[in-house]
């Protein structure tokens, strides 16, 4: 037992210094808690849960919670782009497209080939209606995974909403044989709904309007390599044409581009000609079109026109198997310039069957003709033409000849065939009678590829 100076505690004493010392040990353990709870590090919050957290509050429809969540988190841990994704989520949501487009482009300098976000970001920018850059992503996106589903969707609707049905129609037919989505069976009878909607809205022969789910006539999409021969009486040369072509879509518009190479009258010559057809106001359409030779001998110069086409279903839907035109071209030749007038009248028959008329006249010599052409498209590939021309003057000006006034009698007739998914082939036979100058006689063949 202890004492204090040789003298033993007493029992009281012994209480107060035992009280003290228990006092000590509490305020002491109170301290050092206090203190590991001041150094102690504050609760962890997984990207799971902040997710989890927002999507209740999404769920709720209370977006603002889930983006103030969203934003507090990132502003602690901004490399986290799970959730800064689903932050573009919510965002999209609401509507904020350019906070949406901004997200993902971010993610997308650390993670270039993430194919889920470039996804994310293609379905974005469709609903901006920038198309062509949500096509060109979901294009890269499924040139890496072909079968990706959501870009084949995306990709699908995109070509919808900006009016290119007929590969929308085919993007939309291969997701259904995968997915027997009721969806887009709806999608498929919308879409098929707006392809006949659009080929009542065109005239039958206008290279323009919406694209067609395959090859179809007029073609749009092609190469063409085709070649003539003719031959002609009063001891005039056999005349040989190579004809080099190639048709592509601009939209509803078309461009065509060509370039014929004609041994003609004993010379050669290469002529550069395109035009380019776009439809105009309501059952409208047209093109301008242009020549130039090469150092030409019997070619024009230069050539520049157009024609302009019109439904008179305008006026009046009885007048609807009508359609009036008129065409001009200035044609400059060595030693003479001429104007051509080209006014005509289509009239269309049940069964894809139609009657064409044209004058031909040049006011420079009073030369002028009347060609009458009657065409039948059997099928969307099958198409059948005859025609005659009566007057002074050819239906087809390609020479000083041709346009000197003369009684000139020429008959055609053509087929145009496919021969497999993505080829077909145009034949055709000539005949031309220019009184005292000469007879031509021939036809050519023509192979066409399309894309």
């Amino acid at each position: 037992m202890g004492t204090v100076g040789g003298v033993p505690p007493s029992p009281r004493g012994r209480g107060l210094r035992a009280g003290a010392c228990a006092a000590f040990l509490l305020l002491y353990a109170s301290g050092v808690r206090a203190q590991a709870g001041a150094l102690a590090p504050p609760a962890v919050v997984s990207s799971r849960e902040v997710m989890e957290r927002g999507q209740a509050f999404a769920a709720a429809r209370q977006y603002d919670r889930a983006v103030a969540a969203y934003r507090e988190y990132l502003a602690t841990h901004p490399a986290d782009d799970e959730v800064r994704g689903a932050l573009a989520r919510v965002l999209s949501w609401q509507g904020d497209y350019d906070g949406d487009v901004s997200l993902y482009e971010d993610i997308l300098t650390r993670h270039p080939v993430d194919l889920e976000v470039r996804v994310a970001l293609g379905r974005v920018k469709s609903w901006q209606k920038k198309f062509a850059e949500a096509r060109r992503i979901y294009e890269g996106v499924l040139n890496e995974e072909p079968q990706n589903a959501e870009a084949k969707r995306g990709l699908a609707d995109t070509l919808y909403w900006s009016g290119a049905y007929a590969p929308a129609l085919g993007l939309y037919e291969e997701i259904f044989a995968a997915t027997a989505d009721p969806e887009v069976a709806q999608r498929i009878q919308a879409v098929k709904s707006e392809l006949s909607e659009a080929a009542a809205r065109q005239s039958p022969r206008a290279p323009i309007g919406e694209e067609k789910p395959g090859p179809s006539l007029p073609y749009r999409d092609y190469f063409k390599i085709g070649y003539g021969h003719f031959t002609y009486t009063k001891n005039n040369p056999d005349e040989r044409d190579w004809l080099f072509e190639a048709a592509k879509p601009l939209g509803a518009r078309t461009l065509v581009a060509r370039v014929e190479a004609l041994d003609r009258f004993g010379s050669h010559d290469t002529l550069l000609s395109g035009e380019l057809y776009s439809p105009l106001w309501e059952k409208a359409w047209g093109y301008l079109g242009g020549a130039l030779g090469v150092d030409p001998q019997f070619t024009p110069r230069w050539t520049l026109g157009g024609e302009i086409f019109q439904g008179l279903g305008i006026v009046y839907p009885a007048l609807s198997p009508l359609e009036p035109s008129f065409g001009y071209r200035r044609m400059s030749f060595r030693g003479a310039d001429i104007n051509l007038l080209v006014p005509g009248c289509t009239v269309y028959f049940p069964h894809d069957i139609w009657l064409t008329e044209k004058g031909y006249l040049v006011p420079d010599n009073n030369s002028q003709s009347l060609s009458s052409a009657l065409t039948w498209r059997v099928s969307d590939r099958l198409q059948v033409y005859a025609s005659g021309t009566f007057g002074t003057v050819s239906e087809r000006i390609l020479a000083p000849q041709d346009f000197t006034r003369t009684d000139t009698r020429v008959l055609q007739g053509g087929l145009t065939f496919p021969l497999a998914r993505r080829l077909s082939a145009e034949v055709w036979g000539y005949y031309e009678d220019r009184h005292r100058q000469y007879i031509r006689r021939g036809g050519s063949f023509a192979l066409l590829l399309h894309w």
